[in-house]
């Protein structure tokens, strides 16, 4: 073992002692209010989503906002129905008509709309909602509504479908967004905006390919003999991301080779205020004790706590394998959870009820 990682592991216990005793956690999943879900990807970027079916019709509706001081709430919609060139969509709250938009003009501004980095649509065909004082009037009514109903347009000999969704538990997924974000009391907060002016909110930048890595940063990336060469087109899709530390540093999550079929890997590198880069090992908790890896599975970084979370999928479904929590302390990543499951039997998966290896069950909280 090389003294590196003896004093990795050293330290790694004495921090394991002391986040086993720090307070609660958020969920091991994000939270729902209602029908309404909300998450935020490894950017900052935020967004509240609800997926409504009517009969052979599905309708997805999401409000994203990126984390930069000026972003302001975008609305997308996405649908499996074929819509007509020409037609309506039409949004109705409680039965009030809203906005009613032509589906030519629709499409034809879809350029005019930057989708925030790190955003991923859903498939199928989807629409940037108009930006601008239109989506505040629709967000405004939808706070103060309980239902929406989008109408849409029929294509050949179809009839025109009405798809109502639930607004109840928007208003709190937005006070998450806002709380997220930090923009609560700030002039940006969707709900109940205040007198502070508006800030960027935590966040991390986007590396949509590995030319982006400094020199130092790729040579310790491409020396790791776990990492394989990836595609440049795959590299893209896997939202790495860049951490902006103090006094000039980042923390670099970045994919470890190509993804296998239920999981990607990923390594962090850590590059200090001089340029120079080392590699940040993990622990996870083994029967023994701690030791230390370099993989992270499904990296999925939170900005607004600074925590780093692995989901290795032990199935597609992902009702089983390995989950583990780490939180990055000014010097590298402690574990503050770890959590498993070992029956893989195409269950709907829960992690709220897989088993605690790390902190034990009998640690004082």
């Amino acid at each position: 073992m090389t003294l590196r990682l003896l004093t990795f592991l050293i330290s790694a216990t004495a921090a394991l002692v002391i986040a086993s005793g720090a307070s609660a956690q958020p969920g091991r999943t994000p939270p729902g209010f209602e029908s309404w879900t909300v998450d935020c990807g490894n950017t900052g970027v935020c967004f509240a989503s609800s997926f409504t079916r009517t009969q052979s019709v599905w309708v997805d509706l999401r409000i994203v906002r990126d984390w930069q001081a000026e972003a302001q709430p975008l609305v997308r919609l996405t649908t499996n129905t074929e819509l007509p060139q020409e037609g309506i969509l039409r949004f109705d709250v409680d039965g009030t008509e809203i906005e009613a938009l032509p589906i030519e003009q629709l499409r034809e501004m879809q350029p005019t709309v930057t989708a925030p980095a790190g955003f991923r649509p859903l498939g199928g065909e989807g629409f940037w909602y108009p930006t601008g004082p239109v989506t505040v009037t629709l967000l405004q009514a939808m706070q103060a509504g309980r239902e929406l109903t989008i109408h849409l347009p029929a294509a050949k000999d179809a009839d025109p479908v009405a798809v109502p969704v639930s607004l109840q538990g928007l208003k709190a997924g937005f006070l998450w967004l806002d709380n997220q974000q930090d923009r609560t009391g700030t002039v940006a907060a969707i709900v109940a905006p205040g007198a502070d002016p508006a800030k960027d909110a935590p966040h991390a930048i986007p590396l949509v390919s590995a030319d982006q890595l400094p020199p130092e940063v790729a040579a310790v990336w491409s020396a790791n003999r776990l990492c394989s060469e990836i595609d440049p087109a795959i590299f893209a899709g896997l939202n790495a991301v860049r951490v902006p530390l103090d006094e000039n540093g980042s923390l670099y999550i970045v994919p470890c080779g190509a993804p296998t079929a239920y999981n990607s890997p990923y390594v962090a590198v850590l590059s200090g205020k001089d340029g120079a880069a080392r590699q940040i090992h993990v622990a996870r908790m083994s029967e023994k004790g701690p030791v230390a890896t370099d993989l992270i599975y499904n990296a999925k970084w939170s900005p607004a706590d600074q925590q780093l979370v692995s989901y290795f999928k032990g199935s597609g479904v992902g009702e089983c394998g390995l989950w583990n929590r780490w939180v990055w302390n000014g010097t590298g990543l402690v574990l503050l959870e770890e959590a498993t499951r070992k029956t893989c039997d195409g269950t709907v998966p829960d992690l709220s009820s897989w088993s605690n290896t790390w902190p034990p069950k009998n640690a004082s909280n």
